[in-house]
């Protein structure tokens, strides 16, 4: 298989934000390499990746071609056109393409910035101010609710289609995988069933859940508001 690109993110664990590429690559078939010398904190900053990436940012992406992208949502997204399952992915219609883009919105300002609030301190890698930490934390729940709720309609199977998933569940997913790995216990996961079916349904497709490393070891009692990291994530 002709190689597709080089992807450069951590190496010592899996980031939340590229198992919607993996999964997005897995699915088109495409062969992604994972950066295997790159340091993050001394890689990204040196005059080499930024001459290619000048925010220094992970991940990102470059091909063969010399095309260089950032941003985690910009790959996923060229990812996803990039093979057989573009129509699945991306979306068949003009309304399903705005709905996926409308979730990965969603994704990233609702979930994904709100849970990095809340975990920020539990790894020890913020200061934890309890103020902060709450108002991320409610609106944390809330992003949860809204998912609940569109979950919870009358047949509804994925998020954008009932019929097949999309790119809009894959980043939904990625949102929350580390919310799952290490303060969404028992407990807090038994607020939103349908949400944790859904889950379940994606993490078994097999491109997926290679992508996701499934099964993935959920979290089962939520660790102290501050301190080191969670067991899980020291473990890696």
């Amino acid at each position: 298989m002709a190689p597709f690109g080089i992807l450069y993110t951590t190496n010592t664990f899996l980031h939340a934000r590229v198992t919607k590429i993996l999964a997005a690559a897995h699915l088109n078939n495409l062969n992604i390499t994972i950066a295997p010398e790159f340091e993050y904190g001394v890689t990204n900053q040196t005059p080499e990746y930024k001459a290619k990436f000048p925010h220094g940012k992970i991940p990102a992406l470059e091909t063969p071609s010399g095309f260089y992208l950032a941003e985690a949502a910009a790959i996923a997204y060229y990812v996803s056109e990039s093979g057989p399952f573009k129509d699945q992915l991306t979306g068949r219609t003009a309304e399903d393409r705005a709905l996926v883009q409308m979730w990965m919105s969603f994704a990233d300002l609702e979930v994904f910035l709100n849970a990095t609030g809340i975990l920020g301190p539990i790894m020890g890698v913020q200061k934890y101010i309890p103020e902060t930490v709450e108002e991320k934390e409610k609106q944390f729940v809330r992003a949860l609710k809204r998912l609940e709720y569109h979950l919870a309609q009358e047949g509804k199977v994925w998020l954008v289609r009932d019929d097949e998933f999309s790119l809009a569940d894959l980043s939904v997913a990625a949102s929350l995988y580390w919310p799952l790995r290490f303060f969404m216990d028992d407990e807090y996961r038994k607020e939103y069933p349908k949400t944790m079916g859904w889950w379940e349904s994606l993490m078994g497709v097999e491109a997926v859940g290679k992508a996701f490393g499934a099964p993935v070891k959920l979290c089962e009692q939520r660790p102290p508001a501050e301190g080191s990291k969670p067991p899980a994530m020291k473990d890696q």
